[in-house]
């Protein structure tokens, strides 16, 4: 049983809000990201700020590819753009309010993640095997591959496979919209 906590993105300050504020008060300051992870479509940044030649704080994240709107399309950036988040945040500028710490971005995650009743671990995400034989099945059927099809744990993926050869057409998935990064 998941816990849904409730919370309203517009309390949180976007991260080009506070990179703003942070490069208006600091023009000399260096924002300096590291992709220091990339495999199966996780993506890991690491962000420094500096300011006269000393690291004032880091920032980490972690994005997979195809979880969510953003991440289908653009989850190295988003995730960058959450690594500099949080270092700013680490650096004190997290809005007005210390205890909305996070950045939009990042609650706008919490949010994504809500719907999930349970953390899906990478490797319980739908084999190639598996992703292949719905296009395949769905191409013979004149169907489009669902749009989600990269998101599917391996239990979603073989019931939507035996829905197709069923003849059955599958209930289509949306995903909920999502605060641009």
């Amino acid at each position: 049983m998941s816990t849904h906590v409730a919370f309203n993105l517009d309390d949180y300050e976007p991260v080009a809000s506070r990179l703003d504020r942070f490069l208006k008060a600091h023009p000399d300051a260096r924002v300096i990201t590291d992709l220091v992870h990339y495999l199966s479509d996780v993506a890991v940044f690491k962000c420094e700020l500096w300011l006269d030649g000393d690291i004032i704080a880091t920032g980490w994240a972690e994005e997979i590819r195809g979880q969510g709107n953003v991440n289908k399309t653009s989850h190295l950036e988003n995730c960058e753009t959450g690594a500099v988040g949080r270092a700013l945040a680490n650096a004190g500028l997290s809005g007005s309010d210390f205890s909305k710490r996070p950045s939009r971005e990042e609650m706008g995650k919490v949010q994504r993640m809500q719907g999930d009743t349970t953390v899906t671990e990478f490797s319980n995400l739908a084999s190639d095997k598996q992703q292949n034989m719905i296009r395949a099945v769905c191409k013979s059927m004149g169907k489009v591959p669902p749009h989600n099809l990269q998101a599917m744990t391996k239990r979603e993926a073989s019931a939507y496979i035996d829905t197709l050869k069923a003849g059955e057409t599958p209930a289509p998935t949306y995903d909920t919209p999502e605060e641009p990064f």
